[in-house]
């Protein structure tokens, strides 16, 4: 798991299931998480027909939360992972989102946005919808004092909206013969998180999502009695995962993880305590008892690395990596982990055309730019040197200048693969 800092432009056009302040947040990089989320969003594509691809964030924060972003991108909150009672929940607000993007939601708001523009309105509506972000409800009543017919408007699309999303979520648990009492419980969790923050009923009937109460009789209205097909497998895979979130950002409610699961959060956090050897036994039995669960030699790999047994970790590394070649967060720390100071030039040259594709893959990484710096000295190719001082560069005005002077050496330069590269990073 590697967690990196990363801003997220703030924006009106968004979904969540409940407020939280998202302008600045740590995105996580997790492999094993990214493709159990991707599973379940294929499943949701797949029973709504839905053909659009989506790309999906994880970000470090506490508040269970979700939400959709321009360009199909769906970002999901460590909170969600850790307090989702099980993987039904997990995918009902997976859904709810993708609900958002199939019914055009997001473009649908700003079309209205736009036009509210052109009668001189859209400074009052983005006062409302700021104060809502900022959780402000002092700024909000004093807005909807003054602007009522405005934002009776915006919240009632809104609200519809979110309705819309609601049923999609729950018709796409019907399609997938999946119970939602669990949905319920996360609710529940969602709700007295509300009044714990002091947004009680009276406030949310502001939020541009329906109160607690409604969303209640929304999935007893819409839920039938079935034969479900909860997949036990899947919940146990969840919460594995579950259980390395809860550890990393030290969560003490260890209520739904049993025996194996509270072991591997038990070896995660032993670890984070400095108990090497503990945490390494505890993580062996478990690697012994689900040998199919090559993750957990990941998170070996990444607990030697943390304690600076650098070698032994890239050897389970890239155990993984032949597992899982589209694993870059491996292939980053193995490429950050080599030592290249004593490679022969041949191996060098190998080692550092193999790993090319970490700059389109982590393009303003300093640490690997660096060390692409340091390799390109020592081979002694001059345009590829340029290229990374240039990427390396932060003082040009905007990003055209930048591009303007990578074309330049584009030109300049007979290599190939340099050429490519280029063209990916200008089109990142």
């Amino acid at each position: 798991m590697v967690v990196l800092k990363i801003k997220f432009i703030s924006c009106i056009f968004f979904s969540v299931l409940f407020f939280s302040n998202f302008s600045l947040s740590s995105q996580i990089f997790d492999y094993e998480t990214e493709i159990f989320l991707n599973k379940l969003i294929v499943d949701i594509k797949s029973v709504n027909k839905f053909n659009k691809n989506i790309k999906i964030y994880i970000i470090k924060d506490a508040n269970p939360n979700a939400f959709v972003i321009p360009k199909n991108k769906l970002i999901v909150s460590s909170g969600l992972l850790e307090q989702s009672p099980d993987y039904v929940s997990l995918l009902a607000v997976l859904a709810h989102e993708v609900g958002h993007l199939e019914y055009l939601h997001l473009e649908k708001r700003k079309d209205r946005l736009e036009k509210f523009s052109k009668i001189n309105l859209i400074s009052n509506l983005a006062l409302i919808t700021g104060s809502i972000l900022a959780r402000n409800p002092e700024v909000l009543g004093g807005t909807v004092a003054s602007q009522v017919n405005i934002n009776n408007f915006y919240f009632s699309f809104s609200r519809e909206q979110e309705r819309e999303a609601d049923l999609y979520s729950i018709k796409t648990l019907q399609k997938l013969n999946l119970p939602s009492e669990s949905v319920k419980e996360l609710l529940k969790i969602l709700e007295k998180n509300a009044l714990d923050r002091g947004f009680d009923e009276n406030y949310q009937k502001f939020s541009t999502h329906p109160i607690f109460r409604e969303r209640y009789e929304i999935i007893d209205y819409n839920s039938e009695n079935t034969k479900f097909n909860f997949n036990k497998d899947i919940q146990n895979e969840f919460n594995f995962i579950k259980a390395k979130f809860m550890a990393y950002n030290n969560s003490l409610n260890l209520t739904d993880l049993n025996d194996d699961h509270k072991t591997y959060y038990e070896s995660i956090s032993n670890s984070e305590s400095g108990n090497l050897i503990i945490s390494l036994k505890k993580l062996n039995y478990l690697i012994k008892k689900f040998p199919k669960n090559i993750f957990f030699l990941e998170t070996k790999a990444d607990i030697l690395r943390s304690h600076g047994y650098l070698n032994e970790s890239v050897k389970f590394y890239k155990i993984v990596s032949n597992k899982y070649p589209d694993n870059y967060y491996i292939k980053y720390k193995i490429f950050l982990d080599t030592d290249t100071q004593n490679m022969q030039l041949n191996n060098k040259m190998n080692f550092f055309y193999e790993n090319l594709n970490l700059i389109i893959q982590f393009p303003k990484n300093k640490y690997i730019i660096n060390k692409f710096i340091e390799i390109t000295k020592d081979l002694e190719k001059i345009y590829w040197l340029n290229f990374f001082n240039t990427i390396s560069d932060t003082s040009y005005k905007g990003m055209e200048e930048l591009q303007n002077k990578l074309n330049n050496l584009s030109k300049e330069s007979n290599e190939i693969k340099l050429k490519k590269i280029i063209n990916e990073y200008n089109n990142l």
